[in-house]
């Protein structure tokens, strides 16, 4: 009769362990998932402080040009030569910082985003591996 109670009472503690196997599983994957959205959330805030920073450095442009065109109407000397290579000088680099700047931040958001599938792939693994470890807890029993 022991050997009969001591046979239920294992396998209903191997059903049991899968069932919290299960369980860990689950909230596993609910975290990771949560894990992604944060990252998402992190990923649309670097692409928005990259906006930022390009129309920063666009107004930065506007005030220098402007200040290097009062210096030449000043001075009188027209927009020939240096002083046109000076200007459009100004405007490629203005440009390089302001793509530099947007580029940066897709790319920071790229990954962050990428790092939030990845999590989200170990957490519906998990999750399936607590299945499987439940299914595996019948069988045993």
């Amino acid at each position: 009769m022991s050997i009969v109670g001591g046979g239920i009472l294992q396998a209903f503690g191997q059903i049991q362990e899968g069932r919290i196997a299960k369980a860990q599983g689950s909230f596993a994957k609910k975290i990771a998932l949560r894990n992604q959205e944060s990252l998402n959330r992190q990923a649309k805030a670097e692409e928005a402080a990259s906006r930022l920073e390009e129309r920063r450095i666009a107004r930065k442009q506007k005030i220098l040009q402007g200040r290097q065109l009062a210096r030449i109407g000043k001075q009188g000397t027209g927009l020939a030569g240096a002083t046109l290579n000076a200007l459009i000088d100004t405007a490629v680099q203005f440009s390089i910082d302001r793509n530099l700047a947007l580029r940066r931040g897709v790319f920071r958001a790229g990954a962050l985003r990428e790092r939030g599938v990845i999590i989200a792939a170990q957490g519906r693994w998990a999750k399936t591996l607590g299945k499987q470890a439940q299914r595996l807890s019948y069988i045993k029993a």
